[in-house]
């Protein structure tokens, strides 16, 4: 495995961003799509798919949604037709016969998981927000009634807040409650606002913003935990012996920090308010500061409530949400977070862009490559790299 690249990504240049997106969006039209049905997603660095038959709700979702953006904002019309090849899919295979929800995963044709998730329904209403965005009007219809089944299934009314996840055999929420889940329903409610100007998207992403950012941080000194009990309390023993668990781990997640600084500072966007511009820059600043590899260069995954490092490892997705909040921090909030926009892209075009446009998906402390595998099921599928570039491309301080 390589870990050199000629990736020359700048992020203050429209041009650079929009062939980094080019090469990502041309990788995976070369190799993902399945023409029996829906996309690969197994591939490693060099194009080889490992073809298991297991598909995930997530990486469904994720690839169709790359595709959509792709169409709109390259102007790569004829990838309206693999949107159109990927909502089929999601349709005819992750769709529950009863219409009553989707399956989280399928392998092989066979379902292997039918709990209703809300961390899938977001990633559901973020497809059909970009599909409709990008000029299939029957995705407004699928939005819509998604959007139904999320509230039927998850929010809590007195909480303000979705739950995680509702077990098909017993038909009851799990207890769990976690804010990762919340943090991308509020992503896919603003997608969602822009493709159809509806009020009330807006209002809902809007209060999940303030209590996740604001109310459930009131005794961690503004640190976003990520579990909780099912009253919203802190649970600081959720997978304290698995940090490395792939949706739920122990620690604090300064990559969660990022991204939600992105997410308020595009709230800001709809709507000002002092508090949004406030906490980004806050959690910005928190983020890099607690996890900078000093030594090596790029950002670590976690560290515990002492705010020492409980996994040293170095994920793609936090590099690439963290770059476009700091991006959105520069145009919004001033040149100050300059300065670490250019350290972290030096690092990127380092350590993580490969001669095809994607990343490697994780990193060891010493920044070589974990695995083989630029997208793996549910993991990985260059979803958070071409969502940080098109993230960054709205912004008047670019050249071109």
């Amino acid at each position: 495995m390589t870990i050199c690249s000629d990736a020359s990504l700048d992020c203050f240049s429209k041009l650079s961003l929009r062939n980094e997106m080019q090469r990502i969006r041309n990788f995976y039209l070369k190799y993902s799509i399945n023409p029996t049905g829906g996309f690969f997603q197994s591939i490693n660095a060099e194009g080889q798919v490992n073809d298991d038959g297991l598909y995930h709700l997530v990486s469904s979702c994720r690839m169709t949604t790359n595709f959509a953006r792709t169409a709109v904002v390259l102007g790569e019309t004829s990838d309206l037709e693999v949107v159109t090849h990927g909502l089929a899919f999601i349709e005819s295979v992750h769709k529950r016969d009863d219409e009553k929800g989707y399956h989280w995963l399928v392998k092989q044709g066979q379902v292997q998981d039918s709990d209703q998730y809300c961390y899938g329904y977001a990633f559901l209403m973020l497809t059909y927000a970009n599909a409709y965005k990008a000029g299939i009007d029957s995705a407004k219809d699928h939005l819509e009634a998604v959007y139904k089944l999320m509230q039927d299934y998850f929010w809590q009314a007195e909480f303000g807040l979705y739950a995680d996840q509702f077990s098909i055999d017993t038909q009851t929420l799990l207890p769990y409650r976690g804010q990762n889940a919340n943090m991308h329903a509020c992503e896919a409610l603003m997608s969602a606002y822009e493709a159809t100007s509806e009020p009330h998207y807006l209002e809902r992403a809007m209060e999940i913003a303030n209590n996740i950012v604001r109310r459930q941080t009131q005794t961690t000194d503004g640190y976003i935990w990520e579990h909780y009990q099912s009253d919203w309390s802190l649970d600081f023993d959720y997978n304290r012996e698995d940090p490395k668990n792939l949706y739920k781990p122990w620690g604090y997640q300064p990559g969660h920090f990022t991204e939600w600084a992105k997410l308020l500072l595009m709230l800001d966007h709809f709507a000002p308010q002092d508090w949004l511009r406030e906490r980004a820059a806050f959690l910005i600043e928190k983020a890099v500061e607690l996890s900078w590899d000093h030594e090596r260069g790029g950002m670590f995954y976690g560290f515990a409530p002492d705010e020492s490092i409980c996994d040293d490892e170095k994920y793609f997705w936090v590099h690439a949400e963290t770059l476009a909040a700091l991006a959105l921090a520069v145009a919004k909030l001033g040149d100050e977070f300059k300065s670490d926009l250019n350290r972290l892209t030096d690092y990127v075009n380092r350590a993580y862009i490969q001669p095809t446009g994607v990343w490697w998906r994780v990193l060891s402390a010493n920044n070589l490559p974990t695995d083989e595998w630029v997208a793996l099921p549910g993991a990985k599928c260059d979803y958070h790299t071409l969502g940080s570039y098109i993230d960054m491309l709205g912004f008047s301080f670019f050249e071109e």
